[in-house]
């Protein structure tokens, strides 16, 4: 609207206003009459209207709607990785055999903690934890590496699937107890494998008298075979050793008639015999058998000493008897005592070096 002056006139007749005179105008201050404009006109000013500040509080409204759907769907995010992180720890906790720690699972879960290497650290400390994996506690004592959940599960699988491919029973040496002390040893897969091809089947699979030979050596029997050559507290070399030992003393009490001690037989093997050249020399010496027993009154051998003269390593044994031969088949030959009759009708004679006709 544009401005508009009116005359005193004008607002007398139609507003009923009387225009001030000019004693009554002398009497206002000058700063009054400035603020309000020229004296006898009127200024159109724009009336002044308040508005509810509706922006501000919608906003208001606005943000915190956000704010609590933001929230809402931040926590059920960390609701659903909750509930994965249990489910996938539940099964690692079953194929581990410590389904028992699942609540504890559950309270690292509620407290944040949903990394499950996070939560296999955790677990370490608890004694369900610590008797599962118990083969660590004595490899830590002799100073091997602590082995992860998954490398010791690994260990007992390869174990079993050795024994089994070696045809031992299902239910022996296969519970985590019998592995323990395979892990404690830190006894591979492929030693096992040694243990049982070289050592125990040597031995099994061998005929009767290897077997008592076994019992007669090392106190052995059968049914105590494999868990005999499994056992890590015993070096896979020593086992393969008597192993050999219990086949050579059988070729030796088979052909010769010589009962051998462990110390002998282990002392062949030690040498580089293999059992079948400890067959080959029993079998002569057995060829041999009444010049090595002992007759009127000759110098006794030791049995090591026997066995020396039969494998010819030892010279003083394998000299003395000669002399013995030598002074047998001179008595022989003299009618001397030394010969004797074994056969009624065929004149077959034993001269105490072998048989003669």
């Amino acid at each position: 609207m544009s401005d508009m002056s009116f005359s005193g006139d004008f607002i007398a007749e139609n507003l009923g206003i009387r225009p001030l005179t000019p004693e009554e105008l002398g009497q206002i201050a000058p700063e009054a009459l400035a603020a309000a404009g020229t004296p006898g006109s009127v200024q159109e000013t724009q009336p002044v209207t308040t508005t509810p500040d509706t922006t501000t509080t919608t906003t208001t409204d606005e943000n915190n709607d956000s704010t609590t759907t933001t929230q809402t769907s931040e926590d059920a995010a960390a609701q659903v990785r909750r509930i994965d992180a249990f489910q996938s720890l539940r099964v690692l906790l079953n194929r581990y055999g410590l389904s028992a720690l699942e609540q504890n699972v559950q309270d690292l879960i509620a407290r944040g903690i949903t990394d499950g290497k996070a939560i296999l650290f955790n677990l370490r400390e608890t004694e369900t934890y610590k008797t599962r994996f118990a083969g660590n506690a004595a490899r830590a004592k002799k100073g091997l590496p602590e082995l992860d959940p998954d490398t010791y599960i690994g260990l007992e699988e390869s174990y079993r699937d050795t024994l089994r491919s070696n045809g031992l029973p299902v239910g022996f040496y296969d519970e985590p107890d019998d592995f323990r002390k395979l892990i404690e040893g830190d006894v591979s897969s492929a030693e096992l494998q040694t243990r049982i091809t070289q050592g125990y089947r040597l031995v099994q699979d061998a005929d009767p008298e290897v077997k008592r030979q076994m019992q007669t050596l090392y106190g052995i029997d059968e049914s105590q075979l494999a868990a005999y050559f499994i056992d890590p507290e015993r070096s896979a070399p020593l086992l393969t050793r008597q192993a050999k030992a219990a086949q050579v003393s059988a070729r030796a009490r088979e052909q010769a008639g010589f009962q051998l001690t462990a110390l002998s037989a282990e002392d062949l093997i030690a040498r580089g015999y293999t059992p079948d050249e400890a067959q080959t020399a029993f079998t002569q010496a057995g060829q041999l058998a009444g010049l090595y027993q002992e007759m009127g009154g000759e110098e006794a051998l030791t049995e090591a000493q026997k066995v020396g003269a039969a494998f010819g390593y030892d010279v003083a044994a394998t000299q003395a008897l000669e002399q013995r031969k030598r002074a047998r088949l001179g008595e022989f030959q003299g009618g001397g005592g030394f010969a004797r009759t074994t056969g009624a009708t065929s004149g077959t004679v034993e001269t105490g070096v072998g048989t003669a006709q």
